[in-house]
């Protein structure tokens, strides 16, 4: 008899860990908002998963991040074929720790940080790129292309840190009508837009103290 219920109400971490721990042969079937998939189990392990176009390790990854969703424990299923030779927990603790990088990423920027920062001397604009280049807090003017600025940030923080290594803190880029400083918070960057009358040592020293303080902020 198939065991069906919601992971909302039992995680799928919980059925991995209890078809795992009792070394069944079995078949779970996950239906998320968007996509389908399945994992399947044999002799304590995981041994195949697939969800939408992802398949092995990464699709346990994916449905792991699903909050809620039907699913179907089917005992005595066996495995299409094997796509997973690593250990489940190994396979949990990644995926786990991908769902909390993932939180971070997405969280907002608390909105004391814009506050404190745009009513800094000679700020003008404030926003916050993420590692793909997209602009996720605050607006930008036109003329800046956000994922050049990602792409600028990355690069020099790879070469520097080969000669100055956590030395490197930000990156000062000069325009036209100003500044651009970019500031790592978080996985996300921080860039503000200021006037030519910053004092750039007295700037970071600001800036970074703002960051400092939001950060310590649970």
């Amino acid at each position: 008899m198939a065991l069906v219920g919601n992971l909302k109400d039992l995680k799928l971490a919980n059925i991995i860990q209890i078809n795992c721990n009792e070394r069944n042969v079995a078949k779970v079937s996950v239906q998320g908002p968007d996509l389908s998939g399945a994992v399947f189990f044999a002799r304590g392990a995981i041994i195949h998963a697939e969800y939408g176009p992802f398949e092995g390790e990464r699709a346990v990854h994916e449905m792991l991040a699903l909050d809620e969703g039907q699913f179907i424990v089917e005992s005595g299923v066996e495995a299409p074929r094997q796509s997973i030779t690593i250990p489940w927990n190994s396979i949990m603790l990644e995926g786990l720790r991908l769902l909390d990088e993932r939180k971070v990423i997405n969280a907002p920027i608390p909105q004391q940080m814009f506050d404190l920062l745009s009513g800094l001397r000679s700020v003008k604009n404030v926003f916050v790129l993420n590692y793909n280049g997209q602009v996720v807090e605050g607006k930008i003017e036109d003329g800046i292309h956000p994922l050049s600025l990602t792409f600028v940030w990355y690069k020099l923080k790879k070469m520097l840190n080969l000669f100055y290594s956590d030395m490197f803190q930000y990156i000062l880029l000069r325009r036209e009508k100003g500044y651009l400083f970019i500031f790592e918070f978080r996985p996300n960057l921080v860039v503000l837009e200021t006037d030519h009358k910053v004092v750039a040592p007295e700037f970071t020293f600001m800036v970074k103290k703002v960051l400092k303080q939001i950060n310590s902020v649970k």
